[in-house]
């Protein structure tokens, strides 16, 4: 196929649109275990007016930013399908694959063709974080979308634009990110590091203040009034997180950070890429396989020495493609990052098309002529054939997307909630004047005395209406003493909720006896 001489983004927008939709297609809506339990219910509580008189409905999650997932919900309470939902989720996929791939054109220009394109689309969209993060509401792919242009636009500036026209709209989209999904924030750091070795050390400081006004302006608008509501409610802008700094009480002084899945010591740090090419759950709550993190740091090993090479026998950069400081050093840090803060695979949602297209890209200014085609299809067909992508929730298209009707319940009914599995998404569509109040889930412990666990307490000792047990239809054995300690216990049959996520029943409860307050606080409150 011959290079790409016009319309520089005519084909990479097509190869992205075409490959996402049949990502979508090929994967059915989204049904995972985050929007079961808190990416609808958070804005829907907002918009409802239920959010404070609800307690931990959707579990640690209920006080994470909920910006992003405003249009999921509105399409959900408007009835959408599950087709035009998943259209919406998939589309900052798209913004982030188009992009990652006209980054892998600005840094190897010469090398650029339609077949190229093709197969750095297909290596980046079937990438274990990609693939099963697209069409879902984990929003990593959001945060990809303002990563991946911010990276392309601070390539693309090199040489042709001034120290605040590039950093000032980097800044403005990784804050923005930041500040819509916390994690997000390895992504500044990375960029941070990038703005050092992106030009003299004479406008070292203004790329990092500019870097730095962009993402505390962006950052404070798209978290700022999220995490005044959180300080007002709480006492903590980032609640629960963090809390072992703020203190909040309705918490405990923990910082609630997920370890589950992090590298323990500097080797098992160093072996992450290796022990990504076998298929585990070292880095996921299910079993994944990705050489591309691998792959990728070779080939930006291999880009530095070549780049080096071509310095040292004074080739024109135009025959050595564009310098890889900025972008390797970006991927280097953000990936770092994430290995001590994080460890979970679909955070690197971002840096997994960044990987890919620098493979493919590489792979393209290295090959010979003579055997380019065949060495582009050959890496192609390998990289996918050994990936194994996360298996998240999913279900056939369906309209509504999301269905939950519930048995008639009077208006002064409150309705328990007693383990972990999600329910959030259930107890949006509760009647708006039932509440709902969890005694127990990842957060809520009755074991664990907090200011919030006493209001719910509180609340269930005080009720004088009917109660009901909100449940998976599977018997859960340890769910009983849950809520027995409160002197709660079934006493009727069990109905079925017409739920289309995940069968539910709504069980009715009766108080046996009147247990006294278990924690201290007598009059709890926010």
């Amino acid at each position: 196929m011959t290079p790409q001489r016009s319309a520089p983004w005519l084909v990479p927008a097509f190869v992205a649109f075409a490959l996402v939709t049949l990502a979508v297609l090929m994967q059915g809506q989204d049904a995972n275990w985050d929007l079961r339990n808190y990416h609808l219910y958070t804005p829907i509580a907002l918009m409802d007016g239920r959010l404070d008189q609800d307690i931990a409905a959707a579990q640690l999650q209920t006080w994470h930013n909920p910006v992003l997932d405003f249009p999921l919900a509105w399409l959900v309470r408007a009835g959408a399908s599950g087709w035009l939902v998943s259209l919406w989720l998939a589309l900052p996929a798209f913004i982030a694959l188009l992009f990652a791939l006209r980054l892998m054109d600005g840094l190897w220009p010469a090398q650029r063709s339609t077949l190229r394109t093709v197969v750095a689309g297909l290596v980046a969209v079937s990438g274990a974080a990609v693939l099963s993060g697209t069409g879902t509401s984990f929003n990593d792919a959001f945060v990809a979308a303002g990563v991946l242009p911010a990276l392309w636009w601070a390539v693309d500036s090199q040489g042709r634009r001034g120290v605040w026209a590039t950093w000032l709209p980097v800044g403005l989209l990784a804050g923005a990110a930041a500040g819509l999904k916390l994690t997000a924030a390895m992504y500044c750091v990375g960029f941070a590091a990038a703005a050092m070795v992106a030009g003299p050390l004479r406008s070292l400081p203004a790329r990092l203040l500019a870097l730095a006004v962009g993402g505390i302006v962006a950052a404070s608008i798209t978290a700022g009034p999220w995490a005044w509501r959180l300080w007002l409610d709480h006492g903590n802008p980032l609640f629960p997180y963090f809390n072992q700094w703020f203190q909040s009480p309705d918490a405990l002084s923990l910082p609630y950070k997920d370890e589950r899945f992090l590298p323990l010591g500097w080797f098992d740090r160093l072996m992450v890429p290796f022990h990504l090419l076998v298929s585990g759950r070292r880095y996921s709550e299910t079993s994944l396989a990705d050489p591309r993190l691998l792959l990728g740091l070779i080939a930006m090993g291999a880009w530095i020495f070549q780049w080096l090479k071509a310095r040292r026998e004074t080739l024109t950069q135009s025959r050595t493609a564009s310098s890889p400081w900025l972008t390797v050093v970006f991927a280097v840090v953000s990936y770092c990052i994430w290995v001590y803060l994080y460890g979970i695979y679909r955070y690197l949602y971002a840096l997994d098309l960044v990987l890919a297209v620098l493979l493919v890209g590489m792979l393209s200014a290295s090959v010979p002529g003579r055997f380019h085609k065949t060495a582009l299809v050959v890496c192609m067909v390998v990289v996918i054939a050994v990936t194994d992508q996360p298996k998240w929730g999913r279900q056939p298209f369906s309209s509504p997307m999301v269905s939950v009707r519930f048995p008639a319940l009077a208006h002064d009914s409150l309705v328990v909630l007693a383990e972990d599995e999600p329910l959030g998404h259930a107890v949006a569509f509760l009647p708006s004047r039932v509440a709902a109040i969890s005694v127990y889930n990842n957060f809520m412990d009755p074991e664990r005395c907090t200011r919030l666990q006493a209001k719910a307490e509180a609340r269930i000792r005080q009720h004088g209406g009917p109660m009901y047990l909100l449940r998976t239809s599977r018997e859960v054995p340890a769910t009983h003493g849950r809520y027995e300690v409160y002197g709660l216990s079934i006493s009727g049959e069990c109905l079925p909720v017409a739920d289309s996520l995940v069968p539910l029943q709504l069980c009715p409860l009766s108080r046996e006896v009147v247990i006294p307050p278990r924690c201290p606080w007598s009059a709890p409150g926010r």
